[in-house]
C-alpha cells in the first residue's frame, strides 16, 4: 500500500516534471523556465503546453516555450497576478485545479468493481451511452483490455448495468507511478454517490499497486473538485496552460 507521504512526493514530482523545475527546493517568488520540451507533444493530450504556469499560494513558476523568450522577458519585474493576466491578455489559456492525495475517506465502496475482460459488453454500452456518434471500432476494445489488465477501470454496476466509470488515460510522465483517475457518469445517474464510490475505490486500488492517485479538472468544475475533497484530496495548486496543436 503506497503510504500519503510517498504519494505527495510522487504528486510533486510529477508537476516538477511538467514545470521543468524542482517544486520542492523552491522558496517564496516567481520562477521562469524556458523548457524545449514545451514544444513537444504530450504523451495522453494530443497537443502541446507551449506555456505552462503553476501557481501557488506563495510561488509561481512560468515554464515556456524558449520561443516565447522575448515576451516572458518582459514580465519578469511583474507581480503574479500581474503576470498570470498579462499572459492571459495574449494567450488563450486554460485554467486547472489541481489535487493531491492527503487520506482515504471513503472505506465501503457500495457496488463498485474493478472491471475485468469479461465486463467489456457492459463497459461498450456505458461507453456508447455516455458518447453517442463516438466511433468505437478498431480501438476502444484494445484501450479497455490494456487498462483491465493494469486493473486501473472502476465501475459501479446498477441492476447489471455500469452507470459510472473511472477511467485510466495514458500519463505524460511518469507512467506506471502516478495515475490520473477520471469518472464519467450517466446523465440519468448523476448526483446518486455512484461517482463518488466509483472513484474512491479506483484510488484505493492505485494506492495498493503502490500507485499515486492523481486528480486534475477544470478549475471552475466545481462538482469535480468537492467529489475530490469527498474521497480525500486537498488543493494543490492551479494550473494555467495554452494548448498549441499541430
Amino acid at each position: 500500500m503506497l503510504e500519503v507521504e510517498k504519494a505527495k512526493e510522487l504528486t510533486q514530482e510529477y508537476y516538477s516534471c511538467f514545470c521543468g523545475i524542482n517544486l520542492t527546493e523552491l522558496e517564496t517568488g516567481n520562477y521562469f523556465v524556458a523548457l524545449p520540451k514545451r514544444d513537444e507533444v504530450l504523451k495522453g493530450y494530443g497537443s502541446k503546453y507551449t506555456i505552462y504556469i503553476l501557481e501557488k499560494e506563495d510561488s509561481l513558476v512560468i515554464s515556456y516555450s524558449p520561443k516565447y523568450e522575448i515576451f516572458v522577458e518582459e514580465l519578469k519585474s511583474y507581480k503574479k497576478e500581474e503576470i498570470i493576466n498579462r499572459i492571459s491578455q495574449r494567450f488563450p489559456l486554460k485554467k486547472m485545479q489541481l489535487m493531491i492525495f492527503d487520506k482515504e475517506i471513503v472505506t465501503d465502496y457500495g457496488q463498485a468493481k474493478i472491471l475485468d475482460k469479461t465486463d467489456y459488453e457492459m463497459y461498450k454500452q456505458f461507453f456508447c451511452e455516455m458518447f453517442p456518434g463516438i466511433e468505437i471500432e478498431g480501438w476502444l476494445y484494445d484501450y479497455f483490455k490494456d487498462k483491465v489488465k493494469r486493473e486501473h477501470f472502476a465501475g459501479y454496476v446498477l441492476n447489471g448495468r455500469l452507470v459510472s466509470v473511472c477511467d485510466a488515460p495514458d500519463m505524460p510522465y511518469m507512467e506506471g507511478m502516478i495515475q490520473h483517475t477520471g469518472i464519467s457518469t450517466l446523465y440519468t445517474e448523476q448526483k446518486k454517490g455512484y461517482a463518488k464510490l466509483t472513484s474512491a475505490l479506483a484510488t484505493h486500488r492505485l494506492l495498493e499497486q503502490e500507485i499515486c492517485p492523481q486528480w486534475d479538472c477544470d478549475a471552475d468544475n466545481i462538482a469535480s473538485i468537492e467529489l475530490a475533497k469527498s474521497i480525500g484530496y486537498v488543493a494543490y495548486g492551479k494550473a494555467y496552460f495554452f494548448e498549441e496543436w499541430e
